[in-house]
């Protein structure tokens, strides 16, 4: 991912500590879903370096995903994964 502040394209001239808390990244998510998907909401926030991804939930199931940016609090809705079949958790 672009935002990934360690790993990823963008990190020239990134800031060592996230300026958007996992609570304001939820709050700007749902606040642009409202706008954009009405109907869906986000739950809790997943930190990663230098974003949040939420899952975004419609009728209580898994529809889609977005992320935050931490420094900018701009959306990304990612449109590429296609339908949500499952989650598997790796121990």
């Amino acid at each position: 991912m672009m935002w990934n502040t360690k790993y990823g394209h963008m990190t020239l001239n990134t800031q060592e500590s996230n300026t958007v808390t996992e609570k304001q990244a939820i709050e700007i998510a749902q606040k642009y879903l409202d706008s954009a998907q009405p109907g869906t909401e986000v739950k809790d926030a997943d930190a990663f370096y230098g974003y949040y991804t939420l899952e975004v939930n419609k009728d209580g199931k898994i529809y889609g995903m977005l992320s935050v940016n931490a420094n900018t609090g701009a959306v990304w809705y990612h449109n590429w994964h296609g339908t949500f079949v499952k989650i598997l958790e790796v121990e």
